[in-house]
């Protein structure tokens, strides 16, 4: 059975860039879409060029991971994490009709993904994101969240999120509230999960995304019924089981939106 995989190469001495050549249109159109919703976002890498017919991508790299020992790096990352989800709120004039159908006016209106497992709870979801971000938001979450994805910038030691090929708008943020107290964990860095809440709330309401505490707890816990996805340790109920999350399901991604095709 052959196995399609996306290559990366480093380019330049040093290394100022990633060259990324997807094996599949599908992975291809799923990272240009991320980029083309939040690539404007200073938590991520720059999108250099693109080209379609290469599936080639070529980023900005960002060699050095941050230090974990740094006592701001749980709160940087958390809120990184927000300002990617906010970046959608600020696309460029020519884009942004393009992606009106992922509008959560739009999207509450629409039928419920096919993927869900208990379609009935989603309006309740959208509900709850659609009183904290506002009905024209587009609700971007999915991001491929690990302790060496968080890298170092040049100069400012600002802290960038790489590999952004999973961030997807057709299931909110939420899944990665639901995901950064295990990277936490993982980093050795572990908060409890009203912590994380409240860093998330302070970042997010910088741009002017207003959940309240029981509002986000209660979005949480909504959540999961339709997703199948668990909270980790405790955002949305005081002392919950483990439960580590399902698996969500494969994003087959509209092509992202017309632009001018510049081979790297």
């Amino acid at each position: 059975m052959h196995v399609l995989t996306t290559r990366a190469t480093a380019i330049g001495t040093p290394a100022g860039a990633v060259l990324k050549i997807h094996a599949d249109s599908a992975a291809h159109n799923s990272e240009a879409l991320a980029y083309a919703l939040a690539g404007h976002s200073p938590a991520l890498p720059l999108l250099l060029s693109v080209d379609d017919t290469s599936r080639s991508l070529l980023i900005e790299h960002f060699p050095h991971p941050i230090s974990w020992t740094c006592p701001t790096a749980p709160r940087r990352l958390i809120g990184a994490v927000a300002d990617i989800h906010a970046a959608p709120a600020s696309l460029p004039s020519e884009l942004a009709p393009a992606f009106d159908a992922f509008r959560l006016d739009r999207l509450t209106a629409a039928p419920p993904p096919a993927w869900l497992r208990d379609a009935h709870a989603w309006p309740d979801v959208l509900a709850h994101v659609r009183a904290a971000h506002g009905d024209s938001a587009i609700p971007i979450g999915h991001l491929d969240l690990k302790p060496e994805h968080a890298r170092r910038r040049h100069g400012d030691g600002g802290l960038v999120l790489v590999n952004i090929g999973t961030l997807r708008p057709d299931i909110t943020g939420l899944v990665d509230l639901v995901t950064l107290p295990a990277v936490l964990r993982q980093a050795g860095r572990g908060l409890p999960g009203r912590e994380v809440l409240a860093l998330y709330r302070a970042a997010a309401a910088r741009h002017g995304i207003t959940w309240t505490g029981p509002a986000l707890r209660a979005a949480l816990t909504v959540f999961a019924r339709p997703t199948g996805l668990d909270t980790l340790d405790g955002p949305a109920r005081p002392r919950p089981p483990y439960h580590a999350p399902r698996r969500t399901p494969p994003w087959n991604p509209p092509p992202p939106p017309a632009r001018s095709s510049t081979p790297p």
